[in-house]
């Protein structure tokens, strides 16, 4: 028998991919190739500004597309996480703020600088300078501290 053992009346302040506010923003869609969570951020596919894929350590600022936007129509798969597949098309904003997924080592907070990690398990998300991780620096800024794993970015 399932018994629920933790409790929290809290409610997070933004969802992983979501827009925080609703100032000027630029969204392009993207066919992606599936894996990539929303909030995540991505660089040029193999046919640029077609397809999106997450960096590697070969990709550099140039070469990034924007953050996944969460289009809240993507269905959950049993274990609960909504996560675009295979050619699907998906919105990828390049211009507003967004909530992005942060790495474990990132210590955001207001206007501070935004890196992309390019290496390992959490390529793709977002960390700050202090991060030993494989990174590279976007023309990007936090908007505040983080709030459960996200923090929004300010991009453009």
């Amino acid at each position: 028998m399932g018994v629920q053992t933790s409790y929290n009346y809290g409610i997070s302040k933004g969802i992983a991919g979501g827009l925080y506010d609703l100032t000027y923003y630029e969204n392009n869609t993207f066919i992606t190739p599936g894996g990539i969570p929303f909030g995540y951020g991505v660089v040029k596919g193999t046919i640029p500004g077609s397809d999106i894929s997450l960096p590697s350590t070969a990709s550099a600022a140039a070469d990034f597309e924007g953050v996944v936007q969460n289009g809240f129509t993507t269905q959950q798969d049993m274990k609960g996480n909504a996560v675009p597949e295979k050619g699907e098309s998906v919105g990828v904003l390049r211009t507003g703020k967004i909530w992005a997924v942060l790495g474990k080592a990132a210590e955001p907070a207001y206007d501070k600088e935004v890196y992309l990690i390019t290496d390992g398990e959490e390529a793709g998300r977002f960390t700050t300078v202090e991060d030993e991780s494989a990174k590279i620096k976007l023309s990007a800024k936090y908007v505040m501290e983080k709030d459960n794993g996200l923090a929004p970015v300010r991009l453009g």
